[in-house]
């Protein structure tokens, strides 16, 4: 009988057997996710993850690819993420300070007296309250949304800035989201809000949980996945 490689292409296997009906793949992190049905055994799983060794070759290609994540100057011209797409910054000066998308643009207004340290963290301070309003309202428009859908009551809906996840659900029914999803895709930021409306009924990861959630977003999976692999640059 053959047996479940330990790892493929530098991947450690990790082999998650569930009620799904067809076998996936889905790189996070430095694993390699298998998950198969329940009934599917070692054999077919090595031989399963055999015939896509070409994807899973050219998928690390591709991970290896994306540009290192660096810290923006705050300057015209540089690029910023706004729920999946880019706009340039544009500078300029006055005394409405602040920051809006306009003609395609994000355009930060600050006032001609900061200069050098002072003007990079006024710039920095504008966009982040920007995206902090922005993402407040968006999020909870979704979470309205999805608390429909799933039959659930949220007590509250709000944003912070999580370093290591994207979202927490309290005892109390409190949904705090990370403020940085709002630069990721639309359908990237509803998959944060159905996981997190998803803990009100199962406060866990179990197979019950996982359902809920495949139930509310069919794609839950990649977009796991998109974050694990890409999220980084968004923070």
């Amino acid at each position: 009988m053959t047996a479940i490689p330990e790892e493929v292409l530098g991947l450690r296997v990790e082999v998650v057997r569930s009620v799904r009906r067809t076998a996936a793949l889905h790189i996070i992190g430095s694993d390699l996710q298998v998950r198969v049905p329940e009934h599917v055994g070692d054999e077919r799983v090595a031989a399963f993850l055999q015939r896509k060794r070409p994807w899973i070759r050219s998928k690390v290609a591709e991970i290896r690819l994306l540009p290192p994540h660096r810290n923006k100057e705050m300057l015209s011209g540089e690029s910023f993420p706004y729920l999946g797409r880019h706009y340039r910054l544009k500078i300029q000066e006055g005394h409405q300070v602040g920051v809006c998308l306009s003609g395609g643009y994000l355009k930060a207004t600050i006032r001609p007296t900061d200069q050098g340290k002072q003007r990079e963290a006024r710039i920095q301070q504008y966009l982040q309250n920007w995206y902090r309003s922005r993402a407040l309202e968006h999020l909870q428009e979704k979470a309205n949304r999805y608390a429909q859908q799933i039959v659930v009551t949220p007590t509250g809906v709000s944003v912070r800035n999580f370093k290591s996840r994207w979202g927490s659900c309290d005892k109390q029914g409190q949904v705090i989201f990370n403020w940085n999803i709002i630069k990721a895709p639309h359908a990237i930021a509803d998959y944060v809000v159905v996981h997190e409306l998803c803990h009100l009924i199962h406060p866990n990861h179990s197979k019950e949980f996982w359902q809920l959630v495949g139930r509310h977003d069919s794609a839950y999976a990649e977009h796991r996945q998109w974050l694990k692999e890409r999220g980084e640059a968004l923070l």
